[in-house]
């Protein structure tokens, strides 16, 4: 009985294997080799010569870093192979921060895909250890040339970096200055619609969203650049985490990533969770400004409803809310603002009498007050302002 179980299975997996295999070899036929006779054999590849069944067999072989390799040699092999090059191995890290760990700019030059970039340098292309890229050889002064690849550095200079924004999104400041230059095309495209059409012309641009997930966390990222009064890049991140009821921050249930470069975002917003035991609210109370905006880059986290909701069918809770980084001007030169921003390269050694800001994997604690607030100036007209009344009923205690 177990062999007729398993017989259909083992079919199937051929069949879909000889079915694959079929197909690349009818993409092949454009490619399939003429031999030349040559007396001396100049200008042949004998690999090519090789029916496509064998090519098959010899790439399912290779491992990851040879394979992508032989599919740039030419066409025929690109049509083979190609495929691999979207492999996981060969992009960046999803999240920069090991867990529970400081990231340091190693961690990127052990990488199947720094070695794999190191493979494809020749006198055109050059790879740069700050943007983590090939850039033409016009982009580097002469003696960052001269350099090794874990030590040279673009023309952009010392501020060159990447910005981790989510798991599939990493910004260089070329990127930057791309995606600056797409926001600000919409604007104006917009204006020119709402002159038409009016405000039916929604204003918000949702240019990335993915859904991750950690274990028994799910993670929600979406993405919304917009220039600013200053002509700044503003990045509005909204999230929606999900996990077990009451286990945000807990180590079993946390995720490697980062509200900003400096702060772990589950031990972030469990701390920003912490300020609703404080009845002064964010414009009165110095701990709970200190809590929600890093004090490094300025990006603030901000709860809309700090109380997560609960699904009782699936005995889980998810915290919506949302951080605002600005990555600096739209000038060819980059800023303070952007660099503050860049998780790689790691800023330098950090200790307690040069840091302004805490380990990312560290609770931010609201101290208890040491005096009661008063009803009026404290409690009453920042409530009013920021809080729909039966929240502000509950966090008088009146219900």
């Amino acid at each position: 009985m177990t062999f007729i179980r398993e017989f259909p299975l083992d079919l199937s997996d051929r069949l879909y294997r000889a079915t694959e295999k079929v197909k690349i070899m009818i993409k092949m036929r454009p490619w399939s080799p003429k031999r030349k006779k040559q007396e001396d054999g100049s200008g042949r590849c004998y690999l090519m010569e090789l029916p496509t069944e064998l090519l098959l067999e010899i790439t399912s072989h290779l491992t990851v870093i040879p394979e992508a390799a032989l599919a740039l040699t030419n066409k025929r092999m690109f049509a083979i192979s190609g495929e691999i090059l979207f492999s996981k191995s060969l992009r960046f890290t999803r999240d920069f921060a090991p867990l529970f760990h400081h990231y340091r700019n190693g961690h990127n030059f052990v990488t199947p895909r720094w070695s794999f970039l190191n493979l494809l340098e020749n006198s055109r292309w050059k790879l740069c250890s700050k943007c983590l890229k090939l850039h033409p050889r016009a982009a580097f002064a002469a003696r960052e040339l001269r350099r090794k690849p874990e030590n040279r550095t673009c023309n952009i200079g010392d501020l060159a970096g990447i910005v981790d924004l989510c798991p599939c999104k990493k910004l260089t400041f070329r990127d930057k200055l791309d995606l600056a230059d797409q926001v600000r095309v919409r604007q104006i495209t917009l204006q020119a619609l709402k002159s038409e059409f009016g405000d039916a012309v929604g204003d918000r641009y949702c240019w990335h969203t993915c859904t991750e997930h950690y274990g028994p966390t799910e993670l929600t990222t979406s993405l919304f650049p917009e220039l600013d009064h200053n002509n700044q890049l503003v990045i509005r991140t909204e999230y929606q985490l999900t996990t077990e009821s009451g286990q945000v921050g807990k180590e079993e249930f946390m995720t490697p990533r980062f509200g900003c470069a400096h702060r772990s975002v589950d031990l972030w917003v469990s701390s920003v969770h912490q300020t609703t035991i404080c009845r002064l609210f964010d414009s009165f109370c110095s701990s709970c400004q200190r809590i929600s905006v890093c004090s490094a880059c300025n990006t603030t986290l901000k709860c809309p409803r700090k109380a997560p909701f609960h699904s009782e069918k699936s005995g889980k809770a998810t915290y919506s809310f949302w951080t605002q980084r600005c990555l600096g001007g739209m000038d060819p030169v980059p800023d303070s603002a952007w660099a503050t921003q860049r998780i790689h390269p790691a800023e330098p050694s950090i200790g307690i009498e040069n840091c302004n800001e805490l380990c990312p994997w560290t609770v931010r604690e609201h101290p208890a007050l040491s005096f009661a607030p008063s009803i009026e100036q404290e409690i009453l007209d920042p409530g009013i302002g920021n809080q729909p009344m039966s929240q502000l009923y509950t966090s008088i205690n009146m219900i």
